[in-house]
């Protein structure tokens, strides 16, 4: 005779169930003795016991009965079912997951052999409510024993972590996007001191751009280890402004070097608040870093920039005014003398032209200023038809120095060469071939087809002149000339390493 407990409701649940709610009304109610597991007045006391405290608990509690895995829940269970629940009451475990009827199946036959299982964030595809889900649960499995210590059916703990797993991918997500916002805007890392314990909490980013363990780092670490990787030379100069800050309660706003363990030297720039107690004593400071290297590197390319402005600048100007000089004391005419002066500042505003990137460093100037690309600049204004000329030189970047050098021999050798050699004429032509010696480059002017040269001038002009103190005076180099009778031979010997600055 089983005890019979009332409900209120006019319908009786055993005593064992009398806890289970809605849930354990169903159980009394459904039709057992049509399963394998029998009518309730024959269950024995194993299950009774197991049901009973599984129907009482507030955790997630399903019992697979028999070999079959009948199913027996609790209503923390029947609300990870969804729509499933109640169907799936009474049923078998692989009709009522067939989804998941594989791992069930696995599930039983490790509980009854009396092993256990344990799964942690699972994943799951289910139909529970209609349409596929993506679900994760955390589960536990457990076999039951009966009174001979055979295993009878086994115990799940269930718990649905579905919406943990959504948060915590949510997170993830978010910071990724505040990873990549961060790196945008250059920022390292944000950092959080402790100035009663001197720890310093941060995030990883942050610790491993001054070579810290990031996750010590995020539990806490002494700000020493920070403050380790500070250039030396900054180092004081960073710590009274730190304390200088803190004092006066001002923001935090410097700049400074890291010396990483490769040697190399990073600047970042460091931004903080002060957070006070109710007496005003600063107890925290937090704040961001931002890596400044680029910023920093750029405005010493600026300065050197302008340094060699200046001295390019000063140069032009010693040239321009010896040039001027020069000119006066062989001109003979004002009109002489301009035409003269026009010519080679021309000459030289088309070298400045080809050096210009070289000078400014515009990234979008790409292309090297080589022998061709001068030589074409210079004597393309003197040429009567471009087949005049042919050049034949090595692919050798011509430096700012010696542009600017060449530029002005090149024009006077072409000058000379318009007015009596072999430029004056249309049949004329000029060749010019470069190749190496040892550490120096050999170039050789070659004139052909112009007037017969009968020897060399009775005396030596200011364009010679100029020419010859521009390849040994400004590039070290060596300049001849060989007045042959079918035209003009110059031989310029420079070493090479000065052609190159």
């Amino acid at each position: 005779m089983r005890e019979i407990v009332g409900t209120g409701d006019g319908l009786g649940v055993p005593a064992f169930l009398s806890h289970g709610g809605d849930v354990a009304r169903l159980i009394a109610n459904y039709g057992w003795e049509r399963t394998a597991v029998g009518p309730i007045d024959a269950w024995p006391s194993h299950l009774r016991a197991t049901l009973s405290f599984m129907l009482s608990s507030k955790v997630p509690l399903a019992l697979l009965w028999g070999e079959d895995g009948i199913m027996f829940y609790n209503a923390g269970y029947a609300e990870i079912a969804g729509a499933r629940h109640p169907s799936i009451l009474g049923s078998k475990v692989l009709d009522s997951w067939p989804e998941a009827a594989s791992f069930n199946s696995r599930v039983l036959e490790t509980g009854f052999r009396g092993e256990t299982l344990s799964f942690e964030d699972m994943h799951f595809v289910l139909m529970r409510n209609g349409f596929a889900e993506d679900v994760w649960l955390d589960l536990d499995y457990s076999p039951i024993f009966d009174e001979a210590g055979m295993p009878a059916g086994v115990l799940a703990i269930v718990h649905e972590t579905t919406r943990r797993h959504f948060a915590e991918a949510e997170a993830e997500l978010n910071r990724e996007r505040l990873s990549h916002a961060l790196n945008a805007a250059g920022v390292i890392g944000i950092w959080d001191w402790h100035l009663a314990t001197g720890q310093m909490f941060t995030d990883e980013r942050f610790a491993a751009f001054y070579s810290v363990d990031g996750e010590r780092a995020r539990l806490g670490v002494p700000r020493s280890e920070f403050t380790a990787a500070i250039h030396p030379e900054d180092r004081e100069p960073v710590e009274e402004e730190i304390r200088h800050a803190i004092e006066t309660g001002g923001d935090i706003a410097l700049e400074h070097r890291l010396l990483h363990s490769d040697g190399s030297i990073r600047w970042v720039m460091i931004r903080g608040t002060a957070s006070r107690d109710g007496s005003g004593r600063a107890v925290r400071v937090s704040g961001a870093a931002v890596d400044v290297s680029d910023r920093r590197a750029s405005e010493e390319k600026r300065r050197l920039l302008v340094r060699e402005l200046h001295h390019r600048i000063k140069n032009t100007f010693a040239i321009i005014g010896g040039m001027v000089t020069m000119t006066a004391r062989t001109a003979r005419t004002v009109d002489e003398m301009a035409g003269v002066l026009r010519g080679r500042l021309v000459a030289l505003a088309s070298a400045h032209e080809l050096i210009r990137p070289a000078i400014t460093a515009e990234l979008d100037q790409i292309e090297k200023t080589t022998f061709a690309d001068l030589f074409q600049a210079i004597l393309s204004p003197h040429l009567l038809r471009p087949e005049q000329l042919t050049i034949e030189a090595p692919e050798v970047e011509v430096g700012v120095v010696a542009a600017t050098s060449l530029a002005l021999v090149l024009h006077e050798l072409a000058t000379n060469s318009s007015k009596y050699g072999s430029l004056s004429t249309a049949e004329g032509t000029l060749t010019i071939r470069g190749s190496q010696v040892g550490e120096n480059l050999r170039l050789d002017w070659v004139e052909a087809g112009g007037p017969p040269v009968s020897g060399p001038p009775r005396y030596q002009g200011f364009g010679s002149r100029l020419a010859s103190m521009s390849i040994a005076g400004q590039l070290g180099g060596e300049l001849e000339f060989h007045w042959q009778e079918s035209g003009l031979h110059v031989v310029m010997l420079i070493p090479i390493e000065r052609i190159t600055r």
